[in-house]
């Protein structure tokens, strides 16, 4: 885009234009839960939010939307670098096509493609094809910043002890530890919150010595001329193919399938019927949903592997690495057919569900319901069955050992809601839906928690509609 073809006022025209729209749907609401005081003397909050990528922002407006604005938002990173974005995502586009909404809530003006068109007008979004990632992230600073977020940067959570009527979290952040008490906790922690790196075992003894998995950082200062080793056929496994031949790297990406999958099935899930269905299926019947693209396994992007083509990556299918023996400064590898030699290897194996690598559910753990309690075990005895079994608003649930209270305060707004609740809390397509019901469900148990105050309001309600002035009236 020339710098001719852009319109430096437009985004003012849109965010004047959002402000209009705000004033006219009464944005935001007036509070509507009672204030509480805690042990301190500190004001409670109504809920902490876990994450300030897209889920947990998009989350945090919906709560405002419903008159609940005590929230504390917390991300573990530094401002602007929330998500995965700007981090450990690396492709060059978004996987999802430009027209999808997001975490718009239904709200024109706040979509991406408002947002691009205040800028480079209408002729620009017919030109754009993908979005940049590097744009998405731009894209979601100005949803944070317009949409009224108030991140606490730098401030990872360290621990939750669930009781009857709060959680306690302890924060770790600029300011040092602190224990705050929260009605209602949301993680919105993304892909690995409640997940750890799946590690193929020939890798395991040689993690950090010249082996890492996608999600770590990547210095591709000194990756030229040097021999790189991809593991794996996913999206992000060809993204890291792709920015280590880009500077020079000579790069093999190996992959155990004997094809490249070339459908997304998940693709055709996106619509309204899906994203309100699927909670209110079967158990089995979800599952069987989910191993059926599972199965099918997903393409990476058609743009992604074109990339990979012109980087000049080197595709080899039906490769599995049965052992890993390091030489020196060098990697060797084996295969049932075939040896390669690596400087260094990047494993872009995708994530394996597992709650006890969350720090602040490690205590609670063993105490919450998962899939594996409520299904029954196949032959595809997959990693689904490691995701908590969440109730309809996101919730925990108490397995049969539990003896900890409250854990239903606790809210998984991420990608381990998937067997539960579909693609609510995991991409872009369902971003809004996901956000809607999270916060309808948080303001239905708030409501419920507090009855006692709400009816005492209805009792004590005595603003006059008629003044006695209206109307002469005559008795008898």
């Amino acid at each position: 885009m020339t710098v001719d073809e852009q319109r430096p006022d437009g985004l003012n025209v849109l965010e004047k234009r959002i402000a209009q729209d705000f004033e006219r749907l009464n944005y935001p609401p007036a509070d509507w839960t009672p204030e509480e005081t805690g042990p301190r003397g500190d004001s409670n909050a109504d809920v902490l939010i876990v994450g300030a990528g897209m889920n947990g922002l998009c989350a945090a407006f919906a709560l405002r939307r419903l008159g609940i604005s005590r929230i504390r938002h917390i991300d573990a990173r530094d401002a602007g670098l929330e998500g995965p974005w700007l981090t450990y995502a690396r492709m060059e586009y978004l996987r999802s096509p430009k027209h999808l909404t997001g975490p718009a809530l239904g709200m024109a003006s706040l979509t991406f493609r408002a947002w691009w068109e205040a800028q480079y007008g209408s002729a620009g979004w017919d030109r754009l094809g993908y979005i940049l990632r590097e744009d998405w992230a731009r894209y979601l600073a100005w949803y944070a910043r317009f949409t009224g977020s108030q991140v606490e940067n730098a401030t990872r959570l360290t621990s939750l002890h669930p009781g009857q009527q709060y959680v306690t979290a302890r924060i770790d952040g600029p300011n040092g530890v602190e224990d705050i008490m929260a009605r209602q906790i949301v993680l919105a922690t993304g892909r690995e919150g409640q997940a750890s790196p799946r590690i193929p075992a020939p890798f395991s003894a040689h993690m950090g010595a010249g082996v890492q998995h996608s999600s770590a950082p990547l210095d591709t200062s000194d990756l030229a001329g040097r021999k790189i080793v991809v593991v794996g056929l996913s999206a992000s496994a060809f993204d890291n193919a792709c920015i280590a031949a880009e500077v020079g790297a000579d790069v093999t990406l190996l992959g155990r399938a004997p094809h490249l999958p070339t459908v997304n099935k998940m693709k055709q899930t996106v619509y309204p019927g899906f994203a309100h269905g699927f909670p209110d299926l079967p158990d089995g019947e979800r599952l069987a949903w989910l191993r059926m693209v599972a199965a099918a396994r997903t393409a990476p992007p058609r743009h992604t592997v074109q990339r990979a083509a012109r980087a000049g990556v080197r595709v080899v299918l039906g490769e599995e690495t049965s052992s890993v023996i390091r030489d020196g400064a060098i990697l060797k590898l084996t295969t049932e057919n075939n040896a390669y030699t690596a400087d260094q290897v990047i494993l872009g194996t995708g994530f394996r569900f597992d709650l006890s690598a969350d720090p602040a559910l490690s205590d609670i753990a063993s105490e919450i319901l998962l899939w594996r309690d409520v299904a029954e075990a196949t032959a595809q005895d997959d990693d689904y069955l490691e995701c908590p079994a969440l109730g309809p608003g996101f919730d925990l649930r108490p397995n049969h050992a539990a003896t900890t209270p409250g854990l239903g305060r606790i809210r998984c707004f991420t990608h381990a809601a998937q067997p539960s609740l579909g693609n609510l809390s995991n991409d872009i397509p369902q971003a809004s839906e996901g956000a809607d019901r999270l916060a309808r469900s948080l303001a239905s148990s708030l409501f419920v928690d507090d009855t006692s105050v709400h009816r005492q309001r209805l009792k004590e309600y005595s603003d006059p509609e008629l003044l006695g002035d209206e109307i002469s009236i005559s008795t008898s």
